[in-house]
This record gives C-alpha cells, structure tokens and sequence, in this order.
C-alpha cells in the first residue's frame, strides 16, 4: 500500500497478512488514540480517515464512528454493514483511489475517539449468572437511602408500586431498569427481588420488562426542581447515583451505569443552578442531563436521542451474532454475485439472514415495516419485504416454528444465545418507538424462543439441593413463611361485584396534592404472552411515523397508560408499567408542561385500571345481590309506629389523636412529622450493611448519618442514644453517645472537624450546631467540605448525629445540597405545640411513676399554651421543670410521701400545678 493507504503505520503490522481490512481496523484504531488526534482540525482527522478506504466489487468500505464499518454502494449511500467474513471476499478489497470517484463521507461517519470502543448496543442486564454479592448489597443500600424520605413530601400517583411507596424508589427501580438496556429477567433474579415488595406486579410476573426513557428520569429530578425543593431533587439524583455506581460492578450494566452515575454524579454539584434552568421549562434540564454525559459513556442515550441510528448499529450487531452462530446459509452453486434472496458474497448473506432474524418479529406487525424502511439501505429493505411477503422464501427458515428456535440458531453457547436475546428485544423496542405502535399481541418471536432455548435443560440445570446459593435459600424461607402465614380474616364490608376485584379504588387526597407529582406510569396489565412495549411518543425534533390509519389512532382505553390488553396466551408475565416521560411531541415554542398542568387530570385518568376511579369497595353500585341476605330470608316486618320518635342516641366524644410515642431498646420517644421507629430500623439496617462492606473503599460502608431538625431540647440527646443502641446492635458503634458542640470546632477550624470525626470513630457523635457552624462561620463551605469527603470519599466509623433549626434547613441546603443528600433528615416534635407538650408531659410523667388527676389535666390545658422558655430552660427541658416542680409539691405533703411505697404511682392534683407556669415564665 502506498503512503495513504491502510497497510501503513503499526496498526497493520499485528494485521493478517493481506488482510486489509483487519489492518485498517488496527489502524484506525492507533490513529484515534494518538496524543495529536483530539487537538487536530475536523478536516484532517476526515482525511486521515478518507485516506483509509478500502474499494472492491463495485463498493467502498469505511471503519469509523461507533466501531463500526459502513458500506456504500453504487447509489452513494452509507450503511453499517459487518465486514465479509470470508477470507476470499476480504482479498478482493483494495485501497480506494483518490478522484472524483469516491462517494463523499458524511460527518457523522467519521469517529470522535471515545466511540471506537463502544461494544455491543444491547446490554445483557439480567441474563446470565447471579450478580456478585457486593453488587445487590450496594442496591439494597441506594434502596434504603431512597426510603429515607418523607412519603408525603416525595408522593406520586403510579399505581405500578404499592401506596405510600415515595418516588424515590420509583426513580431507584428506573435507574436499574435503564441500566440494564434490555431488561429480561428469565428466572428470579436478586436486584428485581429487593424492590418486589414496593411494586404492584407479583415477582412471577416480571420477566419482561421496558426501560424508561431517559427523560423518565430526569422527570423525578425535574419533579422536585418544579416544586422548588432542591434538597429533594438533590436526593433523588443522589439514589440514583447510588445505584449507577453500585451496577458499574457487573459488566452486564456497566455501559448504562456508567451514563448515568456521570450524569448524577455532576447533577449533584449543579443543584442550584438546575433551580434556575427548570424556570424554562422541563426539556430545558432533560436537554442539561445529555450533555452531561460524557462522549465516552454516551452510547446508551442513543435509544431515546436517535433510535434510528440505534436501530442501525443494534442490527450490525445481530447480524455478526447470527454470523457467529453459523446461520448464514451458503450460496448455492451459480448463483448470481448479489440478490435480495440470500444468494450473493458472503456479507451479503450474513446481512440477508440478519433481516431474516428481524422480520421474524416483524410478521406481526407488517404495519412498522415503512417507519423501518427509511433506516436501511436498498438492498435490504428490498429484502426484508421479499422475506415478510413471501411464505416460501429460503430466509424463512431461520423463523421460529411453535416458539422454538431453528436448528440453526441453536447454540450450546449461552452467552451468544443471550446476546441474541437481548439485541432482538433491544431491535424490537426500537421499531416500535420508530413505528408508533404497539407491541404485537402475540409477542417478539425471537425473543421468546432464544428465551425458551436458554431455559431448556440444554442450557439451564437448576442448582441440586445440595447446591443453593444464598439466594436459593433466601427464596426457599421467603416462600416457607408466606405458606405458614394465616390467610387474612374477610373484610366486613361488602365486597364488589363479580370483576371488579383488584381494581384501585379512590382514596382521600393527599396532603400534597397541591404541589407538582411525578407523571404517573402505566398500570400493570394482565400476562401477555409477549413482551409489552408501549408506543412511545415522537422524540423532540424527530419526524413522526408514517400515517397509518387506525394505528395511528393508538390503542385501546385500556392500552393508553402504556400496557397491552391481555391476550389468551399463558406468561411469560409483562413487566410493571413504566413511569411515562415528559410530554412528547410539543410543538417548538410551547409553554412548558408540568405534570400538575392543564390537562393532568385526563391524562391520569387514561392510567387507571378501573372504569370508574372514584368508586370504592363500599359502593353497592345499586346491586340487587347486595340486598339479599345471607340465608336468602325474607326481611322482617317493620316496627309498629309510636307516637313520638326516640331521641337520637348520644354520641361518644371523639378525642383527637395525640403524638405518636415510639418505643425501641427501652427508649421512649415523642415523634414530631417522621416516624421514629422507621429511623431507627433504617440506621440499624443501614448499619449492618456498613458492616458487611467493611474492607471495601465505598461510600456505602459508613455508618448512617442524622440531621436532627428541630429547636433546641427537642429531642436529640434521646434520640441520639436510640440510634447509638441500634448501631451497636449490629456491632458499628459501642452504644456510646458523645457530643462536641458547634462553639468547640470554631477554633480548630476544618482540620479540627475532621480530628475531631476521626477521634470519635466507633461511637455516636452528636454534633450541636451544624447550621450555626456552616452558615454563620467564614469558613462554612470548607466544614461542609470535611464532613462530605470524610463520609463519601472515605469510610467513617462515626455514626454523625448533627442537629439544625427548622428555620435554616432552606439555608443550609442551599449552602451545601451534596451534604445535605448523605445526612438522613429527620425531624423533631415542635414543642411551641400545646397538642405536644401535653404529650411529652404524659410520657414524663409515666416514666416518673406519677398520674395526674382529671382536675391536673384540666389546670395542664389551661396553663400549658402560656408557658414560657427563659434561656435554655426551654423544649423538653422546661415541660420536664414544670412536672417536677409539681411533683415536688406533692411530695411535700407527708401523707402522699407514705402513699408511695404501697400504691406505686404518685397522684398529681390540679392545685399542685396552678401557678407553676408563671413562675416559669
């Protein structure tokens, strides 16, 4: 070759000889990776790339962007197309002469650098061994951290997860979704099994399942950014930072994974400014979100960006995996150099056989077939119409036949069997979101049989009983205990009618109803035998699909949300409904749409299972059944008449509920807003997993942090000694409770801070003061510093207890969200309550051994609103003065003092607390 060709340069020396395009590929590769690559000119990097094509038979062959090769024919186009896989073929190939000749090289064909190493399209997700252990214990922690929220404040309206289930987990549950690319999970799988029980579908139905779009997830970021709660959007980027990163440890989720822990990895620094951003609108952060990705970890947002493009590069890839596993059928005796019946050079063939594996999924939908057209070339659109019209083609014979794979897709290889499986479901998501239509009623063909083939006794031996995993034997307990648990007693209400069992039925508003909630997703339908895609909507600057008539006219109601009517055929299940996007399809300039906008009440009405959505399990819905009683008797005559009615009988006074009181490791506890019982289980819980990863350098292996929101003597020290208990439970904390106040670490500046985190590993640490410290201190912003990389960048030992006022949450947050995500907030009961303080009061007073009297409540209620903290006889500490100092009256009496020993409880009378609160105060 001479000096321009693709012989030249160390590439071609590790080549086969006379194997041009193998040395073309080798050297491409070296020319990208070179020092000087990412600082030259657009026009010489496409020089340098030209210079390298290779010509013969009448075609031109390029190796550039994605890895890829592209082939161009006499009609100036350019496709991916594999490379010949026949020695013979690949000889013919000679370097391409300059002139006038050659086919002009579109940009985007030639390659960046990062995007030569982009393997295949389809990620394996769920198919293949169980995931190491460190891996669902890094799943389980992001699960636990996207649970450490406030349900109300993260509320959502998808009937796919269980009520009262925040959107954090949902957010968790797409992230690992999306990360898996093609999610099919053919047996019980742990990472599905840890959100099992927030979701709606039974576990035995998710098999087949969707990944959200990409602006699905940015959706519960924007979510909270809409409502102006940028810790809460901080800590929904932050769960899905937790599980991006905890996926990076399996290769079959590293591509995603990687997108998308850069992509919240860098959302968490810009908090603030995506607080302004969201001003314009929703797609105004989607859009901020994509170019956050790096170049080299942008291959999975091609699904949404371009799922043509998608289409083109996934069918190169099953087109080589078909070639792998040796169903290209050979050319028969004189055939002619190419034709569209799988007879011409042996890419050809390869690339026939291919679209022949496509359209076997295409059968069902011949409709999609023009929206798949415009993506291929020619030759092949010529020849998967040929395959899809004519019932005798040769092609044909690579079709599945009563949902078994051909003999010649057969592999004892599992792992091309799953590649195949995940790259024709990947294809089939994509030419439905191409095409807008929906599924196939009967399924992806293909899909189903490789799924068939890989759970054949072939290819799957279940472990022997002397063989479990961990998982095994967690299942196995899992279904021994839900067989011994007593079945529920039957509802005294009147159930519904025949049907309408299992259907959703309305509840009261919740308290934040108001504020702006994450679109809703699709229900779960009934198990289809296919795996349900909903037609997604048109992608912002995309063209729509082809009129179709009534296709394009979308499913039926029932279909709306984005699941398929069930059809007859037995499972394998459908995958929950998925939460749904952005509004798609705006019109460039429109306002932008929230999703309590205009228009959301009828778009959340199409995601209900039930006909009527306000109706209750208590409606009779006037059934003649409902009136016939139980013996089918006949009613008893009615009362004789009287001459004056009875007066209504008097109704009992309803007492309004009191404070919560929680009770753990012999701690009483008076809850404010969160519930304290739910904390410490969570510390305890977050605990032993930090105790598990112990060794390993990640965040996940330090131990829970608190940020205790309340006003002084609220709680905290009390609080405190609960969570140091749960922690020395699980053996990461001595049970001890130290504390250093704000005022101590202001001299020792940020070096003291962390002096002081290091010298208290082991124990529970309860810093007074954070805010005071961050907010009012020059150095706030190195404190906040300390903390974070102390707790994130390394692994603590210190259970971090830090306490803040109500009042300067906002500010706090606002200095430091990265903080804020890693500190489990909770907040304290509001002692300014009268409700509360009598509260506290009764708890103090049963842990003294003292009962006030009727009179004592009454003279409680009356004084209580007025007294008055002085100084820091304020909150708990002065409602613990006030009992005191009446009990101190009490015991002045000789009488009650000798009543102690026999009774055990010393009677409080109202005298003994009248005048005490203005003595306080």
């Amino acid at each position: 070759m001479n000096g321009q060709g693709a012989g030249t340069g160390p590439g071609a020396a590790s080549a086969r000889p006379g194997d041009l395009f193998a040395a073309v590929e080798a050297n491409v590769r070296e020319l990208v990776a070179a020092p000087w690559w990412q600082t030259a000119a657009a026009q010489q990097r496409s020089e340098q790339i030209a210079a390298r094509m290779l010509w013969g038979a009448g075609e031109w062959w390029l190796f550039g962007a994605w890895g890829r090769w592209y082939r161009c024919g006499l009609d100036g186009t350019w496709h991916p197309c594999p490379p010949p896989p026949d020695p013979a073929d690949r000889a013919v190939a000679v370097p391409a002469p300059r002139g006038a000749g050659t086919p002009p090289v579109p940009p985007q064909l030639y390659p960046t650098g990062p995007d030569l190493s982009t393997g295949r399209m389809a990620s394996l997700g769920f198919l293949g061994p169980l995931p190491d252990t460190g891996v669902v214990a890094r799943i389980s922690q992001a699960l636990t951290t996207a649970l450490a929220v406030n349900p109300a404040q993260f509320a959502q309206q998808d009937p796919m997860f269980q009520a009262g289930t925040p959107s954090t987990v949902a957010a968790a549950w797409g992230a690992l979704l999306w990360c898996a690319g093609a999610p099919v999970a053919l047996t019980e799988h742990p990472l599905i099994e840890s959100f099992t029980y927030y979701l709606t579908t039974p576990a035995e139905r998710l098999h087949w399942m969707m990944p959200p779009d990409f602006s699905t997830l940015a959706g519960y970021y924007v979510h909270r950014l809409g409502a102006g709660d940028g810790p809460g959007a901080a800590h929904v980027a932050r769960v899905m930072y937790e599980v991006a990163t905890g996926l990076q440890g399996d290769e079959r989720f590293r591509p995603g994974a990687d997108a998308l822990a850069a992509v919240t990895g860098a959302s968490l620094q810009y908090v603030q400014q995506d607080l302004a951003t969201v001003r314009y609108g929703p797609q105004a952060i989607v859009q901020e979100w994509r170019r956050r990705c790096p170049a080299e970890f942008a291959t999975p947002l091609l699904r949404d960006t371009a799922p043509g493009e998608y289409l083109r590069l996934a069918l190169y890839d099953l087109q080589q995996i078909v070639a792998e596993l040796g169903a290209v059928p050979p050319a028969p005796a004189g055939a002619a150099p190419a034709g569209p019946g799988g007879q011409g050079r042996g890419h050809d063939r390869v690339r026939h056989a291919g679209l022949a594996v496509l359209a076997a999924d295409l059968q069902a939908a011949p409709g999609a077939l023009p929206a798949l057209q415009r993506w291929l070339d020619p030759d092949s659109a010529r020849t998967l119409q040929a395959v899809l019209a004519d019932p005798a083609h040769p092609l044909r014979t690579l079709w599945p036949r009563d949902g078994r794979l051909p003999e010649a897709l057969r592999s004892g290889d599992a792992g091309v069997l799953a590649a195949l499986l995940a790259t024709t479901y990947g294809i089939g998501l994509t030419w439905c979101r191409l095409a807008q239509v929906p599924p196939p009623a009967t399924g992806f063909a293909v899909p189903q049989a490789v799924a068939a083939e890989l759970t054949s006794p072939a290819n799957y031996s279940p472990p022997s009983t002397d063989e479990l995993s961990a998982w095994d034997i967690i299942s196995a307990a899992r279904a021994h205990l839900a067989a011994g648990r007593p079945a529920p007693d039957a509802p005294v209400a009147p159930g519904p009618p025949d049907g309408e069992q299992g259907r959703p039925s309305a509840g009261p508003a919740s308290p934040q109803a108001r504020s702006p909630l994450p679109p809703p997703a699709a229900p779960p339908a009934a198990p289809p035998a296919a795996p349900p895609v909903a037609p997604p909507g048109p992608r912002p600057g995309e063209d729509a699909a082809p009129d179709s008539g009534d296709a394009h006219a979308g499913p039926p109601a029932q279909e709306q949300g984005g699941a398929q009517a069930p059809p007859s055929a037995p499972p394998p299940g459908p995958p929950p409904g998925l939460p749904a996007g952005l509004p798609a399809g705006l019109p460039a300039g429109s306002p932008p749409v929230w999703p309590d906008g205009p228009g959301a009440a009828d778009r959340a009405a199409g995601t209900q299972l039930d006909s009527d959505p306000y109706r209750t399990q208590l409606d009779p819905r006037l059934d003649p059944r409902l009136d016939a009683r139980p013996g089918g008797q006949e009613l008893p005559p009615p009362p004789a008449p009287v001459s004056e009615a009875p007066p209504p009988p008097p109704q009992a006074a309803r007492e309004e509920p009191g404070p919560r009181v929680a009770e753990a490791y012999g701690i009483r506890f008076l809850c404010g807003a969160d519930d304290v019982e739910r904390v410490v289980t969570e510390a305890r819980r977050r605990g032993k997993w930090a105790a598990r990863l112990r060794g390993q350098e990640v965040s996940s292996a330090s131990v829970p942090a608190l940020l205790l929101i309340g006003a002084p003597s609220s709680g905290q020290r009390r609080l405190a000694r609960m969570v140091a208990r749960a922690l020395a439970e699980v053996e990461v904390s001595s049970g001890e409770v130290r504390t250093v106040h704000a005022e101590d670490l202001r001299d020792g500046g940020p070096d003291g801070l962390r002096a002081a985190l290091d010298a208290h590993a082991g124990h529970a640490l309860l810093l007074d003061g954070l805010d005071d410290l961050i907010l009012d201190h020059p150095e706030g912003r190195q404190y906040a510093t300390t903390i974070y990389r102390a707790r994130l960048e390394g692994v603590s030992d210190t259970a971090l207890l830090a306490t803040c006022a109500p009042d300067r949450v906002g500010e706090l947050s606002a200095a430091s969200p990265e903080l804020l995500t890693d500190l489990r907030a909770v907040r304290l009961p509001d002692l300014s309550v009268p409700a509360v303080r009598e509260g506290l009061l009764g708890l103090l007073a049963e842990e003294r051994r003292l009962r006030l009297g009727a009179d004592a409540w009454r003279v409680v209620r009356r004084e209580m609103p007025l007294l008055r903290g002085r100084g820091r006889l304020t909150g708990a500490r002065l409602i613990e003065t006030y009992l005191d100092r009446a009990a101190t009256r009490q015991l002045g009496r000789a009488e009650a003092t000798q009543a102690i020993g026999s009774t055990g409880t010393l009677v409080l009378a109202g005298e003994d607390f009248e005048g005490i609160a203005a003595e306080l105060s």
